[in-house]
């Protein structure tokens, strides 16, 4: 069993190009969070994956079978894939067990009472759902019920299309929760089309971040935020300080937040680079080791505060954002220190 391979895929859209030879491994039994900006060719990987689109080149296997090549074009319906997208898509006019049950075999559907209650435990939904309409329920619940209906022929591979871009934020958490425990309950491979940073670190087994048409990265989301491959990759999947800097001999960098520890292997000297750090690793105190700074302002967020603080003064002030409890009494035209918690990550200009 491989989970879903993707090789060397790429596609025009006339004399468009959107994606450049994406190669994509998703293992068995995950699920992976395809990260990017609007138009940077995830979505149009994702409906590659599903059938919808076929690719100029590469290819696609799916547990060990291929279904796209230059040879070869396996349909849809014959890919053992549930879809979920954004609008859930929902039969207006079916109950929500009928809904369920649409994909299956009309056989099945007709002494499938018993698949519809588990499925729906399975997507945290209560049994007396079964008989409403779609109109009836709230966003969550209705793509609850869409998740239901994509797992219902249990399908190898389940492709989310950004399912929860609509939701307010209180749905979406708890759909988020409840399709993520769904899906591990399955035992399905799963591909996660998203922007939305926060649900892709949140959800995903691994991210696998997108630009330009290529995958530039892949990784657990911990080490993906941590150890970003660029600056743009960082930026991407979390706020982020960016400073000039100059590495030193000794494995450190100066920047105007001081002598930093570095992440990882010893870079050696280097009279350029560029370093990041993120904002929760700067400690702000008034009566603490670091190099002065004044508070510019501060949004206060309800567990946290970002505060905005200028590095020395006038025009040749750096301006930085660190994140801070949100009990932190810095306010702004505070004179204050600041200092870097842990190791920073730098990249060579």
């Amino acid at each position: 069993m491989t989970g879903v391979v993707v090789e060397g895929v790429t596609k025009a859209f006339g004399v468009t190009p959107v994606l450049h030879g994406v190669a994509l491994e998703a293992p068995p039994g995950t699920l992976t969070a395809v990260l990017g900006r609007s138009g940077c060719g995830k979505t149009t990987l994702l409906r590659i994956v599903a059938g919808f689109e076929r690719p100029d080149a590469g290819t696609v296997t799916l547990h060990g079978r291929t279904v796209a090549s230059p040879g070869r074009d396996l349909p849809p319906e014959q890919r053992g894939i549930g879809y979920l997208t954004q609008e859930g898509s929902l039969f207006p006019h079916l109950t929500v067990a009928a809904n369920v049950l649409f994909g299956l075999p009309r056989r099945e559907r007709r002494r499938g009472g018993g698949r519809v209650a588990a499925l729906l435990e399975t997507v945290d939904l209560a049994p007396e759902l079964a008989d409403r309409h779609p109109h009836e329920l709230s966003g969550g619940q209705q793509q609850r019920v869409a998740l239901a209906r994509a797992l219902a022929p249990e399908p190898a591979v389940v492709l989310l299309d950004e399912p929860f871009s609509s939701l307010d934020a209180g749905l979406r958490a708890d759909t988020q929760r409840a399709v993520a425990k769904a899906l591990a309950a399955a035992g399905a491979t799963a591909l996660l089309v998203t922007h939305d940073r926060a649900e892709a670190l949140a959800l995903a087994d691994q991210v696998a971040v997108m630009r330009d048409g290529v995958i530039a990265q892949v990784d657990a989301p911990s080490a993906i935020y941590r150890d970003p491959v660029d600056p743009g990759v960082g930026v991407l999947v979390g706020d982020a300080v960016l400073l000039d800097g100059r590495c030193d001999d000794d494995g450190t960098v100066s920047c105007a937040l001081g002598v930093l520890a570095v992440r990882g292997a010893r870079h050696g000297a280097a009279p350029a680079v560029r370093v990041l750090v993120r904002p929760e690793q700067l400690v702000v105190g008034r009566d603490c080791p670091g190099v002065p700074a004044r508070v510019r302002t501060r949004e206060f967020r309800g567990p946290d505060a970002t505060v905005e603080l200028a590095l020395g003064e006038g025009d040749g002030a750096v301006v930085v954002a660190a994140r801070l409890p949100g009990d932190s009494e810095v306010l702004p035209g505070d004179d204050v220190s600041v200092s870097v918690r842990g190791a920073v990550t730098v990249y060579r200009v």
